[in-house]
């Protein structure tokens, strides 16, 4: 479950409690905890279905709105439609998970097998285009590597899982380590597919 850095300082500021999604299939769960942007959580307390044109006005000023239309008009759906209602409450931020300890040589091993596992080469490249473009919404990142941006930033958390790249407020930056390791695989090869993507650096 994701929110907007817009949508997260309303939750912060305790305005907002309630959201409603159009989900084909849940994207929570009661009692799981949602990190916000560009910090802060959410523990979710309740989910349920309900119909647009049953929202109450209570609920719609917990979600930040003034009428069903507005709702209706951002997930593109009729008032007719049935979404889903999910209320939270701010919670502890849950402690971020340290990457592991690893050095150059064995980050560009796991990438290595990585790329392996693909059905083409993406690490090098990736990497690259982060070093060159840092704090660039990964939309405009993914359009570059002729991605959708899903697709994108699940293959980027796998670098930052390796302790490889830095999540900014937009974007993302290299870590030290990931710049050590896009040295040697991009600029001594130690990895395919870098060329692949235009990266001129940015001044």
């Amino acid at each position: 479950m994701q929110f907007t850095t817009q949508g997260s300082q309303g939750i912060l500021a305790g305005r907002i409690t309630v959201s409603f999604r159009n989900w084909k299939r849940p994207h929570a769960a009661v009692g799981g905890v949602y990190r916000l942007r560009p910090s802060g959580a959410v523990k979710v307390t309740d989910i349920r279905a309900v119909r647009l044109s049953d929202i109450t006005a209570d609920d719609l000023r917990r979600a930040g709105f003034d009428r069903v239309a507005a709702v209706a008009g951002l997930l593109r759906l009729p008032e007719s439609a049935t979404v889903t209602r999910v209320e939270f409450e701010l919670t502890v931020e849950p402690a971020a998970k340290p990457p592991p300890s690893l050095g150059a040589e064995a980050a560009i091993a796991r990438l290595q097998a990585a790329d392996r596992r693909s059905s083409a080469p993406w690490a090098a490249a990736m990497l690259a285009l982060i070093r060159a473009h840092p704090a660039t919404r990964a939309g405009d990142l993914a359009a570059a590597m002729s991605w959708k941006t899903l697709p994108f930033k699940a293959h980027v958390r796998k670098l930052k899982t390796l302790g490889l790249t830095q999540s900014l407020e937009t974007g993302y930056r290299l870590t030290e380590l990931g710049e050590r390791v896009a040295a040697l695989m991009i600029d001594g090869g130690a990895l395919p597919g870098a060329s692949e993507v235009p990266v001129e650096r940015q001044p």
